[in-house]
């Protein structure tokens, strides 16, 4: 429980939890105890913070009047259901506007109507005070200059983005000629917005936009053309790739679509996670491609 005292949400929903749990409720000494807090931290919390969501006091004991009591994980159905939804328009992609909130807040709780698993890797206190950090510098448009794997970057912040569990930061290279990058977000350390100002080309929102995977760049697209056998079809048209397109069924049900990217790499991890029941029909140099490493993967069997 160390560390509580400056880290403000996360002990509202601890004391919560322990109320919960408590039907007879718990003295402010005995909620100061067991958070190693002052006493006065825990009054400011249940007078300033928890009465609103039906914690009353009784006597010396503080408990939840559940006929008054409201969710204090409402806010979080809130952001989830909006980073959900951002995540269906991007396919994986969405700017995190809202970090503290959604990672020090219970997301879990089994009488929550909402459930999200939101498989991702663990951001610290230090990584959620770096990511306010970049979004302000992002949404005011000031270059930032960091530290990553032991050299310094200027860089024109883009986006922050998430991908596959794993949170990005999107940039051009302010010191080599705005070249696109890409930087894994817990690895940039002390990250400093400059009084440099700079503008976004529209070209390159309307990329960034197309993203399906990490490995996207802002080089010109070219279609993938993919038969999908009828057995699976349905998850790529539940969920489908940013610009997928159809080209019509087939007489057994299966489908072809066709996905553009910028990179093989954006696709070919669905490819191979779906075979038997996927083909790539062209371009032909990534059929060929697939191929070959079909026959080299079973010749090791």
């Amino acid at each position: 429980m160390l560390g509580l005292e400056n880290s403000k949400t996360k002990r509202i929903n601890i004391i919560y939890e322990k109320l919960l749990q408590s039907p007879l409720g718990l003295s402010i000494g005995e909620l100061a105890k067991e958070l190693e807090v002052s006493t006065k931290t825990i009054q400011r919390d249940l007078y300033g913070e928890l009465v609103q969501y039906g914690v009353i006091k009784e006597g010396r004991k503080w408990r939840i009047d559940h006929s008054k009591a409201q969710d204090v994980g409402n806010e979080d159905e809130q952001i989830v259901a909006s980073i959900l939804d951002e995540l269906a328009k991007n396919s994986g992609s969405a700017l995190y506007t809202k970090a503290q909130s959604l990672l020090t807040r219970t997301l879990h709780r089994i009488e929550h109507p909402i459930f999200a698993n939101i498989q991702s890797e663990k951001l610290n206190e230090n990584d959620l005070k770096n990511f306010k950090i970049l979004e302000k510098a992002i949404k005011c448009k000031n270059e930032v200059e960091f530290a990553y794997e032991g050299k310094i970057f200027v860089v024109k912040p883009l986006k922050l983005a998430f991908f596959d569990g794993f949170w990005y930061l999107l940039v051009l290279d302010s010191k080599h000629k705005n070249t696109f990058k890409k930087f894994h977000f817990k690895s940039i350390a002390n990250p400093t917005p400059l009084s440099i100002k700079f503008e976004i080309p529209f070209s390159i929102e309307e990329k960034l936009k197309n993203a399906n995977s990490i490995w996207f760049s802002l080089s010109d697209a070219f279609d993938v053309r993919l038969h999908i056998h009828a057995s699976v079809k349905k998850y790529f048209l539940r969920k489908p790739f940013v610009g997928q397109k159809s080209c019509g069924e087939e007489s057994d049900g299966s489908i072809i679509i066709d996905v553009p990217v910028t990179n093989a790499m954006e696709i070919l991890p669905i490819v191979y996670s779906y075979i038997p029941f996927i083909k790539v029909l062209s371009p032909e140099w990534l059929r060929k491609d697939v191929k070959k490493t079909i026959k080299a993967y079973a010749k090791e069997l």
